[in-house]
């Protein structure tokens, strides 16, 4: 890929993508005012790099358009995810908000749908094994604890946030690959950056 006249190979692509997502956080206002996380580099760069290096790189690629695009539009795309995201932990202020969130097409919706049937099989697979790991995350579905969304409105919203081009391609990179768990990778590399010499170490520490 080249940006600003530079060939750009995975690993830079991903921290240009994980560089921008924090610049978009760091923008981010809360109701309450700033979050604690917002001065958490360290555990954001391992949880958003977990994530990337788990997809196909012409999808982390396409992404990496999409917040380049928006920031030339001067839109924040964390931003929006965490507003989208209240229709699930405050139906009430999303009500009066939502008329400020660009609209999300029914092809987009649609190809959401796809990505999450995916993922919540991903999820439960993985619990299966790892259930220690996943009792530390998010709750699965429609729970809100503490005032956060639940795992799978969190990809949701998160989603809603992609260009329908990106989308296509995850949904294509899905099922290209429909043997390969994304969460559960995801969760190996997590583990990794935290020391863990396997998913097994993780889990046996955390009983």
């Amino acid at each position: 890929m080249k940006i600003g006249g530079l060939f750009m190979d995975r690993n830079n692509v991903e921290k240009l993508v994980v560089t921008l997502e924090w610049e978009m956080f760091q923008q981010v206002k809360g109701i309450n005012g700033r979050a604690s996380c917002q001065d958490n580099l360290e555990t954001f760069v391992i949880m958003r790099s977990s994530q990337f290096e788990s997809w196909d790189l012409d999808v982390v690629k396409s992404y990496l358009r999409d917040l380049v695009e928006a920031r030339q539009a001067e839109r924040n795309l964390v931003m929006e995810k965490y507003a989208y995201m209240m229709e699930e932990t405050d139906p009430e202020y999303f009500a009066r908000i939502k008329h400020l969130l660009p609209p999300v097409t029914e092809n987009a919706r649609a190809l959401v749908e796809k990505i999450l049937m995916f993922y919540g099989a991903w999820v439960m697979e993985f619990a299966a094994k790892y259930p220690n790991i996943r009792k530390n995350g998010r709750t699965m579905d429609g729970a809100v604890i503490g005032g956060r969304a639940s795992l799978m409105n969190y990809l949701k919203c998160e989603l809603y946030t992609y260009s329908e081009r990106t989308l296509q391609l995850y949904v294509d990179s899905i099922l290209n690959h429909k043997d390969l768990n994304r969460y559960w990778l995801s969760m190996e590399k997590m583990a990794q950056a935290y020391g863990y010499g396997s998913l097994d170490e993780a889990e046996e520490d955390l009983k």
